[in-house]
């Protein structure tokens, strides 16, 4: 079972601002080691996460290696950060503020994560709702219910 968690109305200014507070929000709940901000960082940068959604998303992520429990972390931003699209080589910046972060140890467990998320993300309704919501219980429920 992958939990849910949410990390709603944050203000980080960059995504290495928020690689550094996810992973120091997964570590005080047990779920990651703290050399998850390394790897998160690292892995961005081989493997862009930016999805090229409406409204936009991304999915940083890493291998299990550094996961505790298996855990999807919701996050609503403040104001956009920068992400490089998935796939473009770097030529192609989105400025997302829903971001899903994805933790699991096992590789076939995580595919389908990923995937899962993927496909969620081309819900534009569900984006909508997600960017919208209105305080952290809406946020909490739309990722609950339907990730």
């Amino acid at each position: 079972m992958v939990k849910k968690e949410i990390m709603y109305q944050t203000n980080f200014q960059t995504k290495e601002e928020l690689f550094q507070g996810v992973t120091a929000f997964l570590v005080d709940k047990g779920f990651a080691t703290a050399e998850f901000e390394a790897a998160l960082r690292e892995r961005e940068e081989r493997f862009p996460t930016g999805l090229p959604s409406e409204p936009p998303a991304a999915i940083p992520h890493s291998d299990g290696t550094y996961a505790k429990e298996d855990v999807i972390v919701g996050i609503l931003n403040e104001q956009p950060l920068e992400f490089y699209q998935m796939g473009t080589n770097k030529s192609t910046l989105l400025h997302p503020r829903i971001v899903f972060v994805l933790l699991v140890r096992d590789k076939v467990t995580h595919l389908d994560q990923l995937q899962r998320i993927i496909e969620k993300a081309k819900d534009h309704d569900f984006l909508v709702r997600l960017q919208d919501a209105s305080d952290e219980g809406q946020f909490t429920s739309l990722i609950q219910e339907e990730l």
